[in-house]
């Protein structure tokens, strides 16, 4: 899982600001001079989802499963959030997964570029080993160079001071909602919720 939800604020306030402590590991992982490789058995869920996807090489096997859940909870999810999944898979499969919140399978994920490699469970251990010893016997300052320049590279659309704004401005209208309250309060309730779209 990702955020604890009772560590959300209700309202009227960003709930995944830039101080947030997910958000400060997920800078963490991108800041990692060298490769940050997952290894994932099972489902990830909401934040855990993103920080796979801030991962620079992912290895699952056939139960591994990805989904990026804020619609289901009226929570607007941050900008960088969502560059991390355009970055890796591309605006269309991005989207999918933003909009429906519903869970990718192992072979789908493999298929869309989730997954870089998709094991056997009784082999994953041991195959993601294998392949962070192979990365370690190459060039660490060549691979710390390429990292950052992967990472400027693919945060390089630029954006004006009015576009920032205009984001912020969008997921306000989000966390200060009726949908938001009521997809927290729905979530600890353990009932669906009932989106008005207010």
């Amino acid at each position: 899982a990702g955020h604890d939800i009772h560590e959300l604020p209700r309202s009227h306030r960003d709930p995944l600001g830039y101080f947030d402590p997910l958000e400060r590991l997920l800078r963490a992982v991108q800041d990692y001079p060298g490769p940050v490789i997952a290894m994932v058995p099972g489902s990830v869920w909401g934040g855990a989802c993103d920080l796979v996807m801030t991962c620079d090489i992912v290895v699952g096997d056939e139960t591994s499963s990805f989904a990026i859940t804020p619609a289901k909870l009226g929570l607007p999810y941050n900008a960088s959030g969502i560059l991390h999944f355009i970055n890796r898979l591309g605006l269309n499969i991005a989207k999918e997964m933003f909009f429906s919140a519903e869970s990718v399978p192992a072979e789908r994920a493999e298929r869309v570029g989730i997954l870089n490699h998709l094991v056997p469970s009784d082999n994953l251990p041991d195959f993601t080993m294998d392949l962070a010893k192979r990365i370690a016997s190459r060039s660490a300052l060549a691979i710390e160079v390429i990292k950052e320049q992967f990472h400027i590279l693919s945060g390089s659309r630029a954006i004006t001071p009015d576009t920032f704004e205009r984001i912020q401005g969008l997921r306000r209208r989000v966390y200060d909602s009726h949908d938001y309250e009521e997809g927290i309060r729905a979530f600890l309730d353990k009932r669906a919720p009932v989106f008005k779209g207010e």
